[in-house]
């Protein structure tokens, strides 16, 4: 499993010898592996290739490309949330979840 950084750059302090892009990568694919490629939303599991990720806090509100704003997403789920806040998104597309949403609360906090 590749080891969970907080961004692309502490790859690169990491691993010397690794470029930003193939650090980015391995950034993004560890993000996915550490919640077993499953989408956070709606809980299916995904190919590595097939899922995204989601800015928790989007983007377009301020939120940041790093590790405790990004989720795992199938492409459905990130589409549909959009800018919307994602626990009112989560709620009135799958009802309430304590188990996803605890799970997401404790990577972003």
């Amino acid at each position: 499993m590749t080891p969970l950084f907080p961004s692309p750059d502490h790859y690169l302090q990491n691993l010397i010898t690794m470029t930003s892009p193939e650090a980015k990568r391995m950034w993004r694919q560890a993000i996915k592996e550490h919640f077993n490629c499953q989408c956070v939303y709606c809980g299916e599991t995904y190919e590595l290739s097939e899922l995204t990720l989601d800015h928790v806090i989007p983007r377009y509100y301020g939120g940041q490309t790093i590790t405790r704003n990004l989720v795992p997403s199938c492409r459905k789920c990130n589409q549909n949330k959009g800018t919307n806040n994602w626990l009112t998104w989560m709620r009135q597309t799958f009802g309430n979840n304590p188990s996803r949403e605890g799970m997401i609360l404790s990577h972003i906090n």
